[in-house]
């Protein structure tokens, strides 16, 4: 049995996903798609795991301290603030519920970090020791992107992921970083969160849709036109079409 991966203490039952959230939005029967994740050729999102219940998902990585403490008291601010958009019929004043998380960005980047820690040590794509040190200390680190967005399809999904989509000599090509990056993504009922971290590299998006940046820089961009219609930049038929229409701009050296 090994350390907790914040403090390095002891060890004790944590859920990874958070009781509250499989508790309030019924998920104690619900199958996630759970695992490693990759776009594959056609521009879908390979999944390599088997759904299963999320009531029994847990690590055994963290401590009681940080279990029953901070961990904890971030899980009540999570909810308090998140719960609006985890609801079965999307918000139709939902650009005014993702303007209001502004003051809380810290926060939600802070909670998706933690998350992506006790999942990615239950999945075998760890994040930095240097990162989870941080997220202790109360700190997000430089680095950390953190998005949202409205996805059409009703689901649920998880996966942590190296995998990137990036601008190579013109083209985009798909490439691994071995343990320098990470990517969470994770959908909810209509809600997609994602927080990833690849250093050195700046994320861009085709037009015209954009997710909500919630962190570092918060931003929602305008409304688009198409066929005289008006829509909202971070609404997406799929999950495969966030994720399709996301790439990376990095430095040569970051690709060797």
């Amino acid at each position: 049995m090994g350390s907790c991966i914040f403090c390095g203490g002891g060890n004790s039952k944590e859920h990874i996903v958070a009781e509250w959230l499989i508790r309030d939005c019924d998920l104690y029967k619900t199958k996630f798609r759970m695992g490693f994740s990759q776009e594959n050729a056609r521009g879908e999102m390979d999944s390599i795991s088997q759904p299963q219940p999320l009531s029994g998902f847990y690590t055994i990585d963290v401590c009681g301290t940080c279990n029953n403490g901070w961990m904890s008291e971030l899980e009540g601010k999570a909810k308090k603030i998140l719960c609006p958009l985890l609801q079965i019929t999307w918000p139709t004043n939902d650009k005014e519920l993702f303007q209001s998380l502004f003051l809380n960005s810290g926060v939600i980047a802070r909670w998706l970090l933690k998350t992506a820690c006790t999942f990615g040590a239950k999945m075998s794509v760890e994040v930095m020791e240097q990162i989870r040190r941080d997220i202790y200390a109360d700190v997000v680190p430089v680095g950390i992107i953190v998005d949202m967005a409205y996805d059409d399809e009703f689901g649920h999904y998880m996966a942590m992921s190296r995998q990137w989509n990036v601008w190579k000599d013109e083209k985009i090509i798909s490439m691994q970083v071995g343990k320098q990056s990470f990517r969470l993504t994770w959908q909810v009922r209509h809600l997609v969160m994602r927080v990833h971290y690849f250093p050195g590299c700046e994320m861009t998006m085709t037009k015209p849709r954009f997710p909500v940046r919630i962190y570092p820089k918060f931003g929602i961009s305008p409304d688009y036109v198409e066929n005289g219609i008006t829509k909202r930049s971070y609404h997406y038929k799929t999950l495969e079409q966030l994720e399709h229409e996301t790439c990376y701009a990095c430095h040569d050296f970051v690709l060797k």
